[in-house]
């Protein structure tokens, strides 16, 4: 089929219309229908039509060799001549197609060139027949002969050699039928004859041009078909050579791993292979091939977890077992597997890991957490219950010594023993608020705290709390103010508590204010609540201490420390009464500038909220 580099392009535009046998993908003459197809068939046939042309020139050369029998007929003289001159000038002409238009983008011009050649090589053969010399049967085969040459020799289009046969069969019958002696019955005949050889012509061309195009297609098939297959065959091979590295990559991966893995056979639960660290954890120097898995399970009801570890519609959740290793010792192992492919078999990709040392650990921490929350327990509810038995005697102490103070009974008679007296009821008083914070924060942390929830007054309660604090502020010269909305609030509240919580917190302010400092204590209804603010001009904390200040038993280092007595309880004491209320406590200090406290109550606390936002606004 000569060059077979014919246009792909082209040749999908006729999708659809490649199947050779279906004669509506052809016109009359046998070429496509689609005149892109065709061009890529004349592309990929051009050097077979510069072939056959070259090969017409052999029968170029046996009519230029023709002379002889002109010479033989007609003689030496001018229509010898002239006609000898037009045979030989019929080489050159024969041979212009192939100097003018041999590139593959000038098939008009060649197909031109082509047809002007045979018209050509028709005017010389009619004025051979128009000399004579031959009789009339002899000239009607010499011109179907020529016919049957322009239909099978040239490799012009069937057009264009239709039309000149035709053309050659209607001048070849005017000038025979001038001969002498033909009659009408004869010209008949011939003219019969030459259509009959241009019916076969036309007929064999079309055939011949629909079967080479068949043949094109199915060349074509065959190659886009090569093609496939050599892309699917380097594609497998490139799988294959894919598939080969993983796995080479994964024996490397596998033998090299820092855990023990093994490959399992699901159905049989043996295994297949195992890598170094799983044959020093169970196998020492033996091989585990075709072990049986199940057989290192210290619990024996262990198909069902191996099942389930292998349930590939289950979710798979590493499990952990006991096993025994190659020194027969029982072990905690983390089971973890997966669903893999191996040699192109269903196998299960298992990792082990030892975690006996981390299930120790993990439980003698376990034993170090319930020996330390028991031991927490039991020192809360041993002050918890001790509460009576502390505050009973600190009591009587109290009293007696106030009686003393007060001289109930009668003159104590030398004054050092009055002040004897009041340091005794100071102390008293100092220490019992000292086991009651301890007591407070103990059952906070027990869980035995209840809050004893009632209506009650907020101006009473700040009053009172301030009232309580004001003697010792006043010792230092430190005034106390108080802001509260008009008219005032209620809410619901541990009286008691929320009176503690304030206390704590103004005691603080006034321990670490300035002489003659202000600590303001400011209540507002905000839109989250109600918000219980202290304020102090003091020495403030660093912002990062407030956490340590807000644990208990936990006094700030520098100069607070080391000026100021206490215990560290006031404000953990007063945050977790805060809390139990359901409220926030927040802490906002400067080094040098001073303190704010704020307790945030729920506003599910105040009896009438449009009361107290009334009074804000």
């Amino acid at each position: 089929m000569g060059n077979s580099a014919f246009s792909d392009a082209a040749l999908t535009e006729e999708a659809g219309h490649t199947d050779p046998v279906l004669h509506h993908s052809y016109r009359w003459n046998g070429e496509f229908l689609n005149r892109a197809l065709e061009n890529a068939f004349r592309t990929a046939t051009w050097d077979e039509t510069l072939d056959r042309t070259r090969a017409v020139q052999i029968a170029v050369l046996v009519f230029a060799a023709c002379a002889l029998v002109d010479f033989y007929i007609l003689g030496p003289g001018w229509s010898f001549a002239l006609l000898f001159i037009g045979r030989m000038f019929a080489i050159i002409v024969s041979r212009l197609p192939l100097w003018l238009f041999s590139g593959i983008g000038q098939s008009s011009g060649f197909f031109s060139m082509l047809t002007i050649a045979q018209l050509y090589v028709l005017g010389v053969f009619l004025c051979a027949v128009s000399v004579g010399g031959l009789a009339a049967s002899e000239q009607s085969l010499c011109a179907l002969m020529l016919i049957f040459a322009f239909y099978f020799g040239v490799p012009n289009k069937l057009t264009l050699n239709m039309v000149v046969s035709l053309l050659a069969t209607a001048l070849f019958i005017a000038v025979v039928s001038q001969y002498e002696g033909m009659s009408a019955r004869l010209v008949g005949l011939v003219t019969v004859l030459l259509l009959i050889g241009n019916f076969i012509g036309i007929q064999s061309v079309r055939v011949a041009n629909r079967l080479r195009r068949a043949a094109f297609l199915t060349l074509h098939n065959q190659q886009e078909l090569n093609e496939k297959l050599t892309v699917e065959i380097a594609t497998r091979q490139a799988a294959e050579r894919t598939v080969q590295a993983t796995e080479e990559n994964f024996q490397s991966i596998f033998v090299a791993a820092p855990e023990a893995m093994a490959i399992v056979d699901p159905s049989t639960h043996r295994i297949v292979q195992a890598n170094r660290k799983a044959l020093e954890l169970f196998g020492e120097d033996h091989d585990l091939t075709n072990f049986d898995t199940r057989a290192l399970f210290v619990d024996r009801n262990v198909r069902r977890r191996l099942d389930e570890a292998t349930d590939d519609e289950r979710e798979k959740r590493p499990i952990e077992a006991q096993m025994t290793n190659a020194k027969g010792e029982v072990i905690w192992a983390r089971i973890s597997a997966a669903l893999v492919r191996f040699h192109g078999l269903p196998a299960l990709l298992v990792a082990i890991q030892d975690v006996t040392a981390r299930r120790h650990e993990a439980e003698a921490l376990r034993e170090a957490r319930d020996q330390a929350t028991d031991s927490s327990r039991s020192k809360s509810e041993f002050l918890a219950n001790m509460s009576h038995e502390l505050r009973t005697p600190l009591n009587a102490i109290i009293g007696f010594s106030e009686a003393l103070e007060r001289e109930l009974f009668g003159p104590v008679g030398n004054p050092r023993y009055k002040e004897y007296a009041v340091d005794i009821h100071d102390s008293g008083v100092h220490l019992l608020n000292l086991i009651n914070d301890i007591l407070d924060l103990s059952k906070i942390e027990a869980g035995h705290f209840k809050l004893h929830e009632d209506e009650t007054d907020l101006d009473g309660i700040v009053s009172s709390a301030c009232r309580i604090v004001r003697h010792r502020a006043q010792q230092a010269s430190i005034c106390i103010e108080t802001s509260l909305p008009k008219p005032g609030l209620s809410l619901v509240a541990d009286e008691r508590a929320l009176k503690q919580i304030l206390i704590n917190l103004v005691s603080n302010a006034v321990k670490f204010s300035n002489d003659c400092g202000v600590v303001h204590v400011n209540a507002q209804v905000t839109g989250n609540g109600l918000r219980l603010s202290v304020c102090d001009q003091g020495v403030g904390i660093a912002e990062s201490d407030i956490p340590k200040a807000l644990a208990p038993f936990t006094q700030l280092d520098g100069t607070l420390s080391r000026s100021h007595e206490g215990t560290g309880l006031g404000l953990p004491l007063a945050k977790h009464l805060t809390e139990l209320h359901g409220g926030k406590l927040t802490i906002e200090s400067q080094p040098g500038i001073g303190t704010k406290v704020h307790v945030d109550l729920p506003a599910s606390r105040l009896i009438d909220m449009k009361q107290g936002l009334f009074a804000v606004s």
